[in-house]
């Protein structure tokens, strides 16, 4: 028996020496990208002419910048840059007359919002920047564009809050105005045209005009505080609380931190998630808040504050084309050669997003790489637009 467990002893010992051997295995070493260059047909060109691009020797992967903004590969790891940021939206007042006088509406911003909730609203330090937007004046039919906003004196901190203050004042003849915001975005655009719009999805391609100025509101992180929200609740016998009026004042998304798919802070009531002054929470614009269409209604305070900010954010350059990746897939233009030195050819149209008079470095990036290791070589090649 000592024999036997003497023998799996040792069985196991060398199983394990081996396992260990075979995980400790190096990575084959990567070829080192040799002689690689890229020349150009010509340097000067007119809009509508084709730039064909000959590239002596191949690599694992090869990428393309033409030099368009958003496309230029001295910019392909910045992320920050102090720009022009644009604040714009839409706003609709849909009940009240202009005799309510006393209902307003505010656009703040703070750069020290330390809680989402009334005492960090009361000890923030807030500029009013209402002055610099256009609204609606009384009960209108359709929503008023606030025009383009320059926010850029804010800049100099790393974080922005931005927040709708409403206003509502008790009045016996005359409900409180109700408040309606929608298409709210805010871009930073740099001096060399980059744009790049804030609140959006994780930069993961080159600039579109087309998702890049549509707004997005889940990645707003939109939270309401009500400075009045106590009124909501009366108190039964035995400590039990109950809401008496909902679906009313307070703007309609959570406080923070209480969103429609939170499962544990959340109320619902009639089968809808709920922030806890019982107003609904909404998914999409627009933010609105509805004081009730009641005369003599109580004054009402409340705001909807943006997640922080950075105003000095830039979505970093990103290629233009894959010419080919590491599986041997090609972008459209090129053309396999391989012959005399040369591996390849790569056509690519001065289409009318470039500009006449400008020169645009174009450039092509040559990699080599596995998980531990990379080579890479970068040829840059002038080419003016006439």
């Amino acid at each position: 028996m000592k024999k036997t467990l003497r023998t799996y002893s040792l069985i196991l010992i060398v199983l394990v020496l081996v396992m260990a051997g075979v995980g400790c295995q190096k990575l084959a070493d990567i070829n080192p990208i040799s002689n690689f260059d890229v020349v150009a047909n010509k340097t000067s060109f007119n809009i509508g002419d084709t730039v064909v691009f000959t590239i002596m020797n191949k690599a694992d992967i090869i990428l393309f910048y033409n030099g368009r903004p958003g496309m230029n590969i001295n910019y392909r790891n910045r992320n920050y840059g102090k720009g022009t940021d644009i604040l714009k939206f839409q706003t609709l007042v849909s009940q009240g007359s202009k005799n309510n006088m006393g209902d307003t509406i505010r656009l703040k911003i703070s750069t020290n919002l330390k809680t989402y909730d009334s005492i960090g609203v009361a000890n923030a330090t807030w500029t009013d920047i209402t002055n610099l937007a256009q609204w609606p004046t009384y009960a209108t039919t359709s929503y008023v564009s606030s025009g383009k906003i320059d926010i850029s004196q804010f800049n100099v901190s790393d974080t922005a809050y931005i927040a709708f203050q409403v206003i509502g004042s008790q009045n016996a003849k005359s409900a409180q105005r109700k408040w309606s915001i929608q298409n709210f975005t805010v871009s930073n655009t740099l001096s060399d045209s980059t744009f790049t719009p804030l609140f959006a999805p994780p930069f993961a391609t080159s600039p579109n005009i087309i998702s890049d100025t549509a707004p997005n509101f889940a990645y707003v992180g939109w939270s309401e505080v009500n400075m009045n929200y106590n009124r909501f609740f009366v108190n039964y016998p035995n400590n039990f609380f109950s809401l008496i009026n909902t679906n009313y004042g307070a703007w309609n998304v959570g406080e923070y931190n209480v969103y429609t798919r939170s499962i544990y802070n959340r109320l619902i009531i009639n089968n809808k998630a709920c922030n806890s002054s019982g107003v609904g929470i909404t998914t999409n614009y627009p933010l609105t808040f509805d004081p009730s269409s009641k005369t003599n209604t109580l004054g009402n305070e409340g705001w909807a504050i943006t997640s922080p900010v950075n105003l000095n954010l830039v979505r970093h350059d990103f290629p233009t084309a894959t010419v080919k990746d590491a599986s041997n897939v090609f972008a459209r233009g090129i053309k396999l050669v391989q012959a005399n030195g040369t591996y390849a050819t790569y056509s690519v149209v001065l289409d009318s997003t470039f500009v006449s008079g400008q020169t645009y470095d174009m450039a092509f990036v040559a990699q080599n790489a596995n998980v531990n290791q990379k080579d890479e070589v970068v040829k840059h090649i002038g080419i003016k637009v006439n």
